[in-house]
């Protein structure tokens, strides 16, 4: 059986048959995590996320800690240590919510927001910390031993619960070329503060500030980055939430609404998002909900390239399953040269032909979910977590469950063209007799019998780009 295996992968690579993605987005698996932000530190970048430990049926977010990640490729991540929430010994709750870490003077400071644990009720709500450490992973101490920001030092909007505000939360710094470190912060309302250069006081009155013509509500998650001598603020805006920014010639502001950088998400109401530049390439870092039993608590980090158009503008993303380091694919039917495979919101699928303008509807990633030779799942792009599965003698979309029966529902071994040998045919792997093929406009699992049926049964597959 090895023997066969390998003599049909030799004759795949042989003809140009692609190579199977075994990652893509998100990009961190082995836990939940959300609320991302990173640094760059001698060629590594540093991801720090909240770790998700919601239950699967949990109501509300959980996370006792923040995770430290290493990258050197933005491909293979790390888990290089944590933070507890419960170094903050003035903090209380499983509140280890969004953060940011930055560098300065060979020292690293981590803001943080947690739930402050204050007798007094006007000062009891979230507040944000700070931890400081020579190194980006280890050694992180409480820089303060208190919040830097509480809730008495706000006014909170009026819905909020007095005693539990969660106004200051989300902070976001970025130090200036002349050296002032710029703090952003907020929910439903944004705040702006400098910092004096020892990065863990304020320094002068916190301001309200708003972002003039937005077309909604600003909601949170701000992020401060500079590219050629324009600022700019991203952020979460209404609910659920979508990305959007603005831009000023001045770190202090004033914003102009500038436009949206991403819709909303499949699965989480929350969206948080990082902007990096990495080896002179600029990047998105967001979270989704696209982990097996993932949801608005069990969230999981993934990446996007940025790109900037001539005016400076931001070129809208869409979240995609293939991420930074791999291609989505398009499967034509070799019976029909104008059917392609394609996909919509809806469970079902349809075959069509290929339409520019929705592009994406026509774009899979190609993902093993077992580690079994030639084996692979189809992903929607646009759908991360979702896959084609079998559904009692019928196809359709569904989300991953995370089940090993799930798994064996979605995975495709990947055969020669049963019509022609530079194309390719897809069997479920458990019952190898049933094939994927076009029926009409209909992706159906048979047993093709007829030449026109191994036809239908038979795809080229080409890459997105």
């Amino acid at each position: 059986m090895r023997n066969s295996v390998t003599r049909l992968g030799l004759t795949l690579a042989t003809l140009g048959y692609v190579a199977l993605a075994q990652a893509g987005n998100p990009v961190i698996t082995e836990r939940f995590s959300a609320d991302p932000a990173a640094l760059v530190h001698d060629g590594v970048v540093y991801l720090y996320a909240g770790h998700d430990q919601a239950a699967e049926d949990g109501d509300f977010f959980v996370l006792k800690e923040w995770s430290i990640y290493s990258s050197e490729d933005l491909k293979d991540w790390t888990l290089e240590g944590s933070l507890p929430r419960t170094e903050f010994e003035w903090a209380r709750g499983d509140t280890a919510w969004a953060s940011q870490a930055i560098e300065r003077d060979n020292k690293f400071y981590w803001y943080v927001t947690v739930l402050n644990d204050d007798p007094d009720p006007e000062r009891s709500g979230f507040a944000l910390g700070v931890a400081v450490s020579d190194h980006p992973v280890h050694g992180w101490q409480d820089a303060i031993g208190g919040p830097l920001v509480t809730s008495d030092m706000t006014e909170a909007p009026e819905f909020m619960d007095a005693e539990e505000t969660w106004d200051n939360i989300d902070p976001t710094v970025f130090i200036d070329e002349e050296g002032q470190a710029h703090l952003y912060w907020g929910n439903t309302h944004l705040y702006y503060a400098p910092l004096k250069d020892n990065m863990i006081e304020l320094e002068g009155d916190i301001q309200q500030i708003e972002i003039a013509n937005m077309p909604g509500t600003f909601t949170e998650a701000p992020w401060l980055h500079e590219y050629e001598g324009l600022y700019y603020l991203t952020f979460a805006m209404n609910y659920p939430e979508e990305l959007a920014y603005a831009t000023s010639d001045n770190p202090e502001g004033p914003w102009e609404y500038a436009g949206l950088i991403m819709d909303t998400l499949e699965d989480s109401g929350t969206s948080h998002q990082a902007v990096l530049e990495y080896e002179d390439q600029w990047y998105l870092i967001y979270h989704t909900a696209a982990l097996p039993t993932g949801g608005n608590y069990r969230r999981a980090v993934s990446m996007e390239h940025l790109n900037y158009n001539e005016d400076g503008s931001i070129q809208k993303i869409t979240p995609t399953a293939s991420g930074i380091h791999y291609q989505s694919k398009h499967l034509q039917s070799v019976a029909n040269g104008q059917a392609y495979i394609a996909y919509d919101e809806q469970p079902e699928i349809t075959v069509g032909p290929f339409d520019e303008a929705h592009h994406f509807s026509f774009e899979w990633h190609l993902k093993s979910l077992q580690d079994i030779d030639n084996t692979l799942s189809f992903q929607p792009e646009t759908r991360a977590g979702y896959y084609l599965a079998e559904q009692g003698g019928t196809l359709q979309i569904s989300r991953h469950d995370g089940t090993d029966e799930f798994i064996q529902k979605t995975t495709f071994e990947r055969v020669e063209g049963l019509s022609d040998e530079s194309a390719e045919s897809y069997r479920l792997l458990h019952s190898p007799e049933h094939y994927l093929m076009l029926d009409g406009e209909t992706l159906v699992l048979t047993s093709p019998q007829s030449e026109s049926e191994r036809q239908a049964a038979t795809f080229h597959v080409h890459s997105s780009d």
